[in-house]
């Protein structure tokens, strides 16, 4: 019910002028809803719930930056090759380098050098001057000397002149090859065949890579090419030989170790490889020759004893 304020007469809920008198009736005052509860207190749940929140933000941020990482790298996972020649930073660490690579354009077969910490020398401007060639033969120069850690800066500045630059990759390849670093220095020979194709010194000391690692189908396929590019080269139909030997395939090793020894005559090892390979085969003259020639050309104490007691044996049996 509405009282009406002049004559103090009832009126109806709804009705807006009054019945008796005719003023017009208050509008009515609506309830007030029920006064808010105390402030809800944050709870572990609460907590929880933020939590999943923002670790579902981070999953998105990192599938966000994996599509764009995928965009500009092609889907290969790997940095472009100009980017890439940005970041050589792997540090050197030192250890025995291995047998049978090519050094900077020396014989593949030079005597193991002891283990030698690299010299502290300070680092080289980080903004070069120069040609990458330049650089390249500075690098050279230092690794010659024993300077490793500033042959490694040289080659990294030759590498920031032109990021293409074949040699300055191979060289590093061998630096780090040198120092028992056996995946930079795959990385780095195949950087340098991606932009020579032909740099043959690459090629073999790639190709040595993969043979001590076991992966002998892929080694004799780039000695072979090495040795197509350079079939006057001694090393390559030398190392091409052991290959098809631990592959069990006589007559290619002979042909290859034929060609080394025609190359290079007095070459104990190829006779000695040529002697194990006859005896395998049966040709017990072949072998012995191949062992007189040992005995002729060897200073190496171990191949002689070797010779000895084969040509020994092989006598007896005559």
């Amino acid at each position: 019910m509405i009282v009406c304020p002049a004559c103090k007469a009832e009126n109806p809920d709804g009705t807006k002028i009054c019945v008796k008198c005719a003023t017009e009736l208050p509008k009515p005052v609506k309830a007030k809803t029920a006064a808010a509860g105390p402030a809800k207190s944050f709870g572990m749940r609460d907590f929880g719930r933020d939590l999943v929140d923002l670790l579902w933000l981070l999953v998105i941020i990192l599938l966000i930056c994996t599509g764009f990482w995928w965009t500009i790298t092609k889907g290969t996972m790997h940095l472009t090759d100009t980017e890439e020649a940005k970041i050589l930073d792997v540090p050197i660490v030192v250890a025995e380098k291995p047998a049978g690579h090519k050094k900077y354009g020396h014989s593949s077969r030079s005597p193991k050098t002891q283990n030698q910490a690299p010299e502290n020398l300070s680092e080289l401007p980080s903004v070069p001057s120069g040609s990458a060639e330049n650089f390249f033969n500075k690098g050279k120069e230092q690794f010659d000397n024993k300077h490793y850690q500033v042959s490694f800066n040289y080659l990294r500045q030759a590498l920031e002149i032109d990021p293409t630059y074949a040699k300055a990759y191979f060289g590093l390849g061998y630096l780090y090859a040198r120092f028992d670093m056996d995946d930079a220095a795959v990385r780095m020979y195949e950087m340098a065949l991606r932009f020579d194709p032909n740099h043959v010194e690459s090629i073999n000391n790639l190709a040595m890579m993969y043979y001590r690692a076991g992966n002998l189908d892929d080694s004799v396929v780039l000695f072979q090419k090495a040795v197509a590019l350079n079939a006057q080269n001694e090393d390559y139909e030398y190392n091409l030989g052991r290959v098809y030997l631990e592959k069990d395939q006589f007559n290619e090793a002979l042909q290859a170790y034929q060609a080394a020894a025609v190359l290079k005559a007095g070459d104990d090892r190829v006779y000695n490889d040529m002697a194990l390979i006859y005896e395998k085969i049966g040709k017990k003259q072949e072998a012995q020759d191949s062992w007189q020639k040992v005995m002729q050309y060897s200073t190496n104490p171990t191949l002689l004893q070797q010779a000895k007691a084969h040509l020994d044996f092989l006598q007896t049996q005559s």
